[in-house]
């Protein structure tokens, strides 16, 4: 069924937790293969990091840290924690998927605030109410520990944030292991301590429940029927629109820039034909959920919103010319030699470093015979990332677009992306996803604090009693902000 194998895909990762004993030299080799990819590959390592506070820390854990591991899980976290100082949202670290996969913990969680709250009325606990620990630890302290399982450009929390909540069963599987009951304390909402036992539930039943989940604001769109409305509104991936008619307003859902580039323009192109026939005053994009794609589908769209030719990128660099550690190569987009000489051919060679200034994609980067010429709103969020966050910075380069929710996920100034490289270690079948080019981002506001990613003009966030009313908080003051221009 579709909607059972989508919400299994996005609640939980392909990889899980397998204890697999190693010898010490097994993990030194897995250890110094991953340090070598990092400090020969990635082109941003020293952007956040200094070489000489990696060197302190590369240092601390050979003589502190690495022989106290014994086995894959161990130095699956180690490894996670070190990738965390990259602060590179591209850069992931997956465990080797297993064969049987345990019960994990089932509620569905959201946070608001650095604190997590329930998202459904389920087990006898209703939405809204504060997750004060769990087995006795603190929700703090664990949502402090899952930061190094959830990367991020920069110092961005947003992004960390909506992946624990999406991920938190297997997160908090890697950190306490498995269980087959868990003792919940919670605070109700009016404030009231209470503690219960829950137990552990197979993952296929936590993904089918994902679609109960109060933010995904079914009610609030007037949806009794939640998982026919997951399934048409929140797991569907192709630009969808609908209509405002009190308003005159166009609410233009884009999911994700992972499709077909020629089918997703051609049905941006019959939407915005629909849009235009209705003589929509006003445009409401949401890409708050959009966590990339395909470039050229971000061209594609904001070629509709503007009337004078964009930019987006400054320059590409690359610091090798050829895959460090090769042998333990899983998986490529395409033959790096041949994706080197296409690029970089024309590069200058700077400290090491090939730089390419031109950007390859600028003659695309035109408006549409016939863009949209009301007002524009863009609704942006921490699972705002990578190509989508290209088209929000574009948008935010633009006067005559506005914001509207909270800081997205990918970098404002750079980002590390194009060209992901999967690896795969050799004894603990860890698996390491990373990019090779650093890319500079055209930007029109210099002021932005580097470590932040793009910025909504008006920051709006969900509170509580939002989420307990299933109320969309963001789509709601836009709404608001429309009915106050008439």
């Amino acid at each position: 069924m579709k909607i059972r194998s989508f919400v299994v895909a996005i609640v939980f990762p392909l990889s899980l937790l397998a204890q697999t004993k190693l010898s010490q030299e097994q993990i030194i080799e897995d250890y110094t293969i991953f340090k070598n990819i990092l400090t020969t590959g990635h082109p941003s390592l020293y952007e956040y990091t200094t070489k000489k506070n990696w060197d302190s820390i590369f240092n601390h854990f050979e003589k502190k840290e690495l022989k106290q591991l014994t086995n894959s899980d161990g130095l699956f976290r180690s490894i996670s924690a070190l990738a965390e100082h990259v602060k590179d949202g591209h850069l992931i670290v997956h465990y080797p998927k297993m064969d049987s996969i345990p019960k994990m913990f089932p509620l569905l969680l959201k946070i608001i605030d650095g604190k997590l709250y329930t998202d459904t009325d389920e087990f006898k606990i209703p939405a809204g109410s504060q997750i004060v620990t769990i087995d006795g630890v603190s929700c703090n302290q664990l949502i402090n520990r899952m930061l190094k399982y959830a990367p991020s450009d920069g110092y961005n929390l947003t992004r960390k944030y909506r992946q624990i909540e999406t991920e938190f069963g297997i997160l908090l599987y890697y950190e306490l292991g498995e269980k087959s009951t868990y003792e919940v304390v919670y605070l109700t909402q009016d404030n009231q301590s209470k503690t219960t036992t829950i137990e552990s539930q197979d993952f296929e039943q936590i993904g089918e429940r994902h679609a109960l989940r109060n933010s995904h604001f079914a009610a609030y769109h007037g949806n009794s029927d939640r998982a026919k409305y997951f399934q048409t509104w929140v797991s569907e991936k192709w630009p969808r629109y609908h209509y405002i008619d009190s308003i005159n307003t166009a609410v233009l859902t884009v999911p994700s820039f992972g499709l077909d580039p020629t089918e997703f323009k051609s049905r941006l192109v019959n939407l915005f034909k629909k849009i235009r026939k209705k003589k929509t005053d006003n445009l409401i994009l949401d890409i708050r959920s959009n966590n990339g794609g395909y470039r050229i589908n971000t061209i594609h769209l904001f070629s509709f919103l503007t009337e004078k030719p964009f930019r987006q990128r400054i320059s590409e660099s690359v610091i090798t010319s050829h895959l460090p550690e090769g042998k333990y190569l899983l998986d490529t987009v395409s033959d790096y030699r041949q994706f080197f000489s296409n690029y970089f051919a024309s590069a200058k060679k700077e400290n090491g470093r090939w730089i390419l200034q031109k950007d390859h994609a600028i003659e695309e980067m035109k408006p549409f015979r016939k863009p949209f010429k009301g007002n524009v709103f863009v609704l942006i969020g921490g699972r705002t990332f990578s190509a989508g966050s290209a088209f929000a910075l574009n948008a935010k380069n633009d006067a005559n677009i506005t914001l509207i929710g909270e800081e997205a996920g990918g970098g404002y100034y750079f980002h590390t992306g194009q060209y992901p490289v999967l690896y795969e270690l050799p004894n603990s079948r860890i698996i390491l996803r990373m990019s090779f080019v650093k890319i500079n981002h055209y930007v029109t506001d210099n002021t932005i604090a580097k470590g932040r990613g793009v910025l909504p003009d008006n920051i709006v966030h969900l509170t509580v009693q939002d989420l307990i009313e299933s109320k969309d908080s963001q789509l709601d003051y836009v709404i608001k902000c429309i009915q106050k221009l008439k």
